[in-house]
């Protein structure tokens, strides 16, 4: 399989499980990465359409309906020679209910895609998981001139590692556009960066945890940081000395 074929299965079935199709996705690390990223937007497009209806909303509809068609029955004097009102039969109760359904449902949907309460903690995680399988075991020690051919899009400059051990960076499709994902060495296992653009429509919370993980978010001047690692990890230490080695040319 060409790597235009794989780009292409990889967009339209991300979750191909073919032969083919799985060694092209681990023939190299930009191929594991697009894979991620493609099984990140699959599951983004599965989690805004899958929403639940109101409870009884088909009914209330129904009823409306019902009542108005009662309401012109008493005011509406009867036209001579027009036929008498009958009540609804299954077959046309059947296409109100459905209709309520899609009406529902793309109100829904369309909510759900505007909604600016969305969290930068969940996007940041919801990632990580995502992206985990196939970066977790990369070693691909990453220097300091890698390190800024990334981050320079993002108007940052790191000055040096100071010891840092990076196993890991490139741009991730994150949410409404790019972000920096960086993998580091810490004390209890790995820890994940995000340099995300502040004009992303997320909520920012200063600290979250899910599971054996935690996170903490530094806003920044160009961006807020995101970092994330073992519930055992001082992330604060590391976030201090990032901070003061990031140079910020906006």
């Amino acid at each position: 399989m060409d790597e235009l074929e794989f780009r292409r299965n990889a967009m339209i079935t991300p979750d191909d499980q073919q032969p083919d199709f799985l060694a092209a996705a681990g023939a190299s690390p930009h191929s594991r990465a697009h894979l991620a990223e493609m099984k990140q937007l699959d599951h983004a497009i599965q989690k805004a359409i899958n929403v639940d209806l109101p409870d009884g909303l088909a009914e209330r509809i129904l009823l409306k309906q019902a009542l108005l068609q009662d309401d012109h029955a008493e005011h509406d004097p009867p036209m001579v020679g027009a036929r008498q009102p009958t009540a609804p039969s299954w077959r046309q109760l059947a296409i109100a209910a459905s209709i309520a359904f899609i009406l529902g449902m793309s109100t829904r949907w369309i909510e759900g895609l505007g909604s600016p309460t969305l969290s930068l903690a969940d996007v940041a995680m919801a990632h990580l998981h995502t992206e985990a399988p196939f970066i977790s075991r990369l070693d691909e020690r990453v220097n300091l001139s890698a390190i800024n051919a990334k981050m320079g899009a993002y108007g940052a400059t790191l000055l040096g590692m100071g010891g840092l051990k990076v196993t890991y960076v490139n741009h991730c499709s994150f949410y409404q556009g790019p972000a920096l994902h960086m993998v580091m060495q810490g004390q209890k296992g790995p820890v994940t960066l995000f340099l995300v653009p502040k004009h992303l429509p997320l909520t920012v919370p200063a600290t979250f945890a899910e599971g054996t993980l935690k996170g903490e978010i530094v806003p920044l001047k160009g961006a807020n940081m995101v970092l994330i690692g073992d519930r055992q990890e001082p992330l604060t230490p590391m976030a201090d000395q990032l901070q003061s080695r990031l140079h910020w040319s906006i």
